[in-house]
C-alpha cells in the first residue's frame, strides 16, 4: 500500500481497486457529512466494528480522515485534504 498517492489515486485505489470499496465509500459518505466515532458508524452502517476501524485505519494512512480525540469513543473526521476531494469522491462512488 503506497501512502504517498495523491489524493485522487489514494481515493481511486480505496474505492475501485480494493474488495471493500463499496463499505469505504459509504463510511467516507458519512464522515464528509459529520465527525463520527466507529462504533456510530458500525451501527448506522450495520458493520462490525473490526470493520469500521480496519478502513478507518486504511484511510488513516490515506490522510483522508483523522482522530480528534482520544481514548474510548474517539471521534474521526474528514481532512481538509478529504473535504478537498469530495467532488471527486462522488464522482467515483457512482463507479462502484
Amino acid at each position: 500500500m503506497n501512502s504517498n498517492l495523491t489524493s485522487n489515486n489514494a481515493l481511486k485505489y480505496l474505492l475501485l481497486g480494493k474488495k471493500g470499496g463499496k463499505t469505504s465509500a459509504k463510511i467516507i459518505e458519512k464522515i464528509l457529512i459529520r465527525p463520527y466515532n466507529p462504533n456510530q458508524l458500525a451501527k448506522i452502517l450495520n458493520l462490525s466494528y473490526n470493520t469500521v476501524q480496519y478502513h478507518f485505519r486504511i484511510m488513516q494512512k490515506y490522510d483522508l480522515i483523522e482522530k480528534t480525540s482520544s481514548g474510548y469513543g474517539s471521534i474521526y473526521e474528514a481532512t481538509p485534504k478529504l473535504i478537498k476531494e469530495s467532488e471527486n469522491f462522488y464522482e467515483l462512488q457512482k463507479l462502484i
